[in-house]
């Protein structure tokens, strides 16, 4: 039996994000997908990157400048860069504010000029950017505020839904999958009236095969089966990459009929693995370690965490923990290991930017899942890892031994 439970636990690995598709029962034409985000109207595309390009196109209409610019957090999803360059506008970086993951008000203001037409801020894990305080360096222009919510889903009446475009995913790994597509919310009808319509597209799998994709999705993602196409180079999972854009297509109308169950479930689900995880970083670690999600007063907020994530401020602890956690299939990751300006592909287009914090940010960065995959034997195996990394950090002889027990 030990030998069977030993062979299970090699091959135990948890995704770190994501939720399953639901695909039960047969979507109500009368559940539109649309009406999952009233009163907002939302406009769908293909992918977040497709949504956001939509976004900067219409901003650059809007504001109409030979030489437009927009301003990203210099710590991010590469896709950002894609989505702006596909826009037609030159992509120029904000450093972060330190330990926090926000772009430095300060370093905004300054950056703003007469060629800005966009601002990008981006709820990143689900922690939602200081919007109010963004529009504050920005008042008296007329630049537009892009609110990057790929990672967070606040319901519609929320306060945070506070950008003049606020951008949504539904693909792998995000609050509410689809496997694929996305969507722009605007704040003007106005500004829904500038955006530009994706491309038809060239062809829509039957229904069998669309439930089929989705049942296979979910069956990998499982903590029993993740190690399959997680052990699979070619399907890049986990890695940070550059891809341009090379079209901006239209969302497959079949999936979208399956929007608003999911929506509904994410909004179902329990935050008691947010809670257990701060529970354990209050209780297992010291003064090196932050708590993005409490220092960053999260508390008292409707937004649900993508991905718990905190900075770790020892390197050598850092990889202690990411070795236990690894070695238990516990789904840390390191999520972009790299500031913009030195991710592959990039570092051309950002030739001499400085972003030490960003930089710094990107050396620390560790999340933890906390999707409805998570069991209570996860969190426990979690804090044995803290708890023993924690000894290591002052006893170099300690280990994780049982850590999932």
């Amino acid at each position: 039996m030990g030998a069977v439970q030993a062979l299970t636990g090699m091959f135990y690995r948890l995704p770190p994000a994501g939720e399953p598709v639901i695909i039960s029962g047969y979507p109500s034409k009368s559940q539109d997908a649309g009406g999952a985000f009233a009163p907002h109207v939302p406009s769908f595309y293909g992918s977040a990157t497709s949504a956001l390009a939509a976004c900067l196109i219409a901003a650059i209409q809007r504001v109409r400048i030979p030489a437009p610019e927009v301003l990203l957090p210099a710590y991010g999803c590469p896709a950002l860069v894609s989505a702006v360059l596909f826009a037609g506008a030159r992509p120029r970086l904000v450093d972060l504010e330190p330990d926090r993951p926000w772009m430095d008000l300060d370093a905004l203001g300054r950056a703003l000029d007469s060629n800005t037409v966009a601002v990008v801020g981006v709820d990143l894990f689900g922690i939602p950017e200081r919007y109010a305080a963004i529009r504050e360096v920005m008042d008296g222009t007329a630049v537009v505020l892009i609110q990057d919510s790929a990672q967070a889903l606040p319901p519609p009446a929320d306060a945070h839904w506070a950008g003049d475009y606020v951008v949504l995913s539904f693909g792998r790994g995000k609050p509410v999958s689809l496997l694929h597509g996305g969507a722009v919310l605007s704040r003007e009808e106005a500004l829904a009236r500038l955006l530009p319509r994706p491309e038809a597209r060239a062809s829509t799998p039957a229904r069998g095969r669309i439930v089929s994709r989705a049942l296979l999705y979910n069956l990998l993602s499982s903590a029993r089966l993740y190690w399959l196409p997680a052990g699979l180079p070619f399907l890049g999972l986990g890695e940070t990459r550059y891809r341009p854009l090379a079209s901006m297509e239209a969302a497959d109308p079949q999936l979208l009929e399956w929007l608003p169950v999911n929506v509904r479930a994410h909004w179902r689900r329990s935050d008691e693995r947010e809670r257990a995880i701060h529970a354990m970083l209050e209780e297992s670690v010291g003064d090196s370690v932050v708590d993005l999600p409490a220092v960053c007063g999260r508390e008292g907020t409707t937004f649900r965490l993508l991905r718990y994530p905190f900075l770790i401020g020892d390197a050598q602890m850092r990889e202690r923990l990411f070795r236990c956690c690894g070695r238990h299939g516990l789904g840390a990751s390191a999520m972009y290991p790299s500031a913009l300006p030195r991710v592959a592909g990039l570092e051309r287009i950002f030739e001499g930017i400085s972003c030490p914090q960003a930089d710094s940010f990107a050396s620390r960065i560790m999340t933890l899942p906390v999707h409805s995959r998570v069991r209570s034997r996860d969190i426990r195996a979690m804090r044995k890892c803290f708890e023993s990394t924690a000894v290591r950090a002052t006893d170099p002889g300690g280990t994780c031994r049982g850590a999932a027990s």
